[in-house]
C-alpha cells in the first residue's frame, strides 16, 4: 500500500497561542497525521488550505482562528523583480564578487508554514536642502563645505549680505526692461537654426548607420528606426550576475532529506549546527528545545511519498533541503517540497553570521528561480507556493510583492489575484474572495464513498459500516470528507482502529 496515503483524523479542533499576534488560546486548526502521503494528495490539500509540519498536516479554522491564514502562491511565469529585491539580489553578489559587506540588509526570517521573511527596518539619515525654506538654511546646505574648512565666518558675512540684498529688493517694485538680442557667443543666436541635442544626433547617426547597411526599409528620411523597448533584465540575469573570479564562491545544492539521501546524512551535522544558531539567535529558542529530536520531527521527517516521471527531473517529488553553502560552509538551509504542479516552501533557516546579506528574501527568489528551472523539465510546475500570508500580521505583507501573487478563497477552495483581495481583508480579517455563486463542488460527498483502512483492508464507508453497525463516527467522517475534499477522501485512505 506504499502507492496510497494513510491519514489518521482528529476530531476534535485545536486551540493554542497565536504566534503571530500573541493570543494565548485564539488559534483554532484541524490537524490529522500523514502515516504516508503522496505527492498527488498532498498538492490536493495544500489546494484547499492545508500545510505540513513533520508528518502533521493541519488547516487553520479561518472563520474562527485570530489571525486567519490564506494560503499564498506565485505564478512564476509572470514573476517580476521589485527594486527592493533587486537590491538584495545585488548585495548578495556584491559581497560573493568582491567581499564588500553592503549596510543596509535586514535580519530576516522565514518560518512555519513559508516563507516568513521580515521587512527591512532600517532607515536612511541624511542632510538635504529644503525646497521653499529660509535662504539662510538653504545657503547653508549647499555651502557646507565652507564649514569643514574652517569659513565659519565668511559663510555668515555671505548670509548677510544675502539678507541684506533681499529685504532692499523686497521693498522696490521691479522694472520692467526691454527684451535684449544676445551678444555673439553668449546664449542662443536667434538667426541660427535650433541646435539639436547630442542624444537626438547619436540617434540620427545610428539610424543612418543602419540605412547604409540596409539600403532600404527606412522610415520617410531614409532612416531605420531605433527598437525604443529594451528588454529588462530578468531574475535570471540578476543572479548570474557574478565574476569568473569571484572573492566567495556559493553553490546551492538540492538533496534529498526523506528519505534522508547519502548526502543528507553526511551534511546533518553541520546543517544541524547552523537550525541551532538560528533558532536560538532569531527565535530565542533554549538550547533544550532544538534538539535533534525536534529537529528531526519538524523539518526532516515527511510523509511523501517520493515519486519519478519517465523523462521528468532527476529529483523527482517528494521532500528536500536546498543547501546554501559559502565556500564550502553550509549558512543556510532551504526545506522544500517539490509537488506535480509546484514547489511548496517549508522552512528556510541560516547561519545568523551572515544576516546582512538577506538571506530570507535572498533564498525566497532563488526559489522562484528553481521553480522556473523545474518548469523546463516537469512542465506541469508552474507555482511557487509561499505558505500562508496574514493579513493582519504587518511582516507579512511583503510576500503580496512577489508577482504575480494569488490567494486562495477559504470558501470555493478557488485562487484570486493579490492586489483584488487587498481591499477585502482592508473591511475583514476573515473574508470570502469568490462570488456568491461559485461553490466548492469538490465538498460535495457522499459519505458511502469514503475510503477507510481497517484491519489493513481498504474499503469504502459504507463497507465498513456494514461490518462494525455499532460504529458512531459519521459526523466526524463527514467533517473530514468535507475538509480534505471529495478527490482526497476517495483516494486517501482514513484509518479506522
Amino acid at each position: 500500500m506504499s502507492d496510497a496515503s494513510i491519514v489518521e483524523y482528529f476530531a476534535e479542533h485545536e486551540h493554542y497561542k497565536c504566534g503571530y499576534c500573541g493570543s494565548p488560546d485564539t488559534n483554532s486548526s484541524h490537524g490529522m497525521w500523514a502515516h504516508t502521503l503522496t505527492t498527488e494528495d498532498y498538492q490536493d490539500l495544500i489546494d484547499r488550505g492545508w500545510r505540513r509540519s513533520g508528518k502533521y498536516v493541519y488547516k487553520p479554522t479561518m472563520s474562527q482562528t485570530c489571525c486567519p491564514q490564506y494560503a499564498i502562491r506565485c505564478q512564476v511565469a509572470d514573476f517580476k523583480l521589485t527594486r527592493s529585491q533587486k537590491k538584495v539580489i545585488k548585495r548578495v553578489n556584491k559581497y560573493l564578487n568582491t567581499g564588500e559587506r553592503t549596510a543596509g540588509g535586514e535580519t530576516d526570517d522565514r518560518g512555519a508554514g513559508g516563507v516568513e521573511t521580515s521587512p527591512s527596518s532600517t532607515a536612511t539619515v541624511g542632510v538635504g536642502v529644503g525646497v521653499g525654506g529660509s535662504t539662510e538654511g538653504n545657503l547653508a546646505g549647499k555651502e557646507k563645505g565652507s564649514l569643514a574648512a574652517g569659513g565659519e565666518a565668511k559663510l555668515a558675512e555671505t548670509v548677510r549680505q544675502k539678507k541684506v540684498t533681499t529685504s532692499q529688493s523686497e521693498g522696490n517694485v521691479p522694472r520692467k526692461e526691454p527684451r535684449k538680442t544676445p551678444r555673439p557667443g553668449r546664449g542662443a543666436d536667434p538667426d541660427k537654426p535650433h541646435q539639436k541635442k547630442a542624444k537626438e544626433l547619436r540617434l540620427e547617426r545610428w539610424r543612418q548607420k543602419q540605412a547604409d547597411k540596409k539600403g532600404d526599409g527606412g522610415d520617410k528620411k531614409g532612416f531605420q528606426k531605433k527598437p525604443l523597448i529594451n528588454e529588462s533584465k530578468t531574475l535570471e540575469d540578476y543572479l548570474s550576475d557574478i565574476s569568473h573570479t569571484p572573492a566567495h564562491k556559493l553553490e546551492i545544492r538540492l538533496i534529498r532529506s526523506s528519505p534522508p539521501s547519502t548526502d543528507f546524512n553526511d551534511s546533518f551535522p553541520e546543517s544541524f549546527a547552523v537550525y541551532q544558531k538560528y533558532q536560538m539567535s532569531v527565535h530565542k529558542d533554549p538550547l533544550e528545545e532544538c534538539d535533534e529530536k525536534s529537529f528531526r520531527g519538524f523539518l526532516v521527517d515527511s510523509p511523501l511519498e517520493p515519486m519519478y516521471r519517465e523523462g521528468g527531473s532527476e529529483s523527482g517529488f517528494g521532500s528536500f533541503h536546498q543547501h546554501y553553502i559559502l565556500d564550502g560552509q553550509i549558512i543556510g538551509v532551504g526545506v522544500l517540497d517539490i509537488l506535480p504542479y509546484c514547489i511548496s516552501s517549508v522552512y528556510f533557516y541560516y547561519d545568523p553570521a551572515f544576516s546582512f546579506l538577506s538571506l530570507g528574501t535572498y533564498s525566497a527568489l532563488r526559489e522562484v528561480a528553481f521553480t522556473k528551472h523545474l518548469q523546463t523539465l516537469e512542465p506541469s510546475i508552474e507555482q511557487y507556493y509561499m505558505g500562508f500570508y496574514i493579513h493582519s500580521c504587518p511582516k507579512m505583507r511583503y510576500k503580496g510583492q512577489f508577482s504575480a501573487s494569488y490567494l486562495l478563497c477559504p470558501e470555493s477552495y478557488t485562487w484570486h489575484p493579490y492586489q483584488k483581495c487587498v481591499p477585502k481583508l482592508d473591511a475583514s480579517k476573515y473574508t470570502r474572495f469568490a462570488a456568491p455563486d461559485v461553490e466548492d463542488d469538490d465538498s460535495k460527498i457522499d459519505i458511502k464513498s469514503v475510503l477507510v483502512l481497517t484491519m489493513r483492508q481498504r474499503m469504502p464507508y459504507f463497507i465498513y459500516k456494514s461490518l462494525r453497525p455499532d460504529t458512531n463516527d459519521e459526523a466526524e467522517v463527514k467533517e473530514y470528507a468535507g475538509f480534505v475534499g471529495r478527490t482526497c477522501a476517495e483516494r486517501m485512505m482514513l484509518y479506522r482502529a
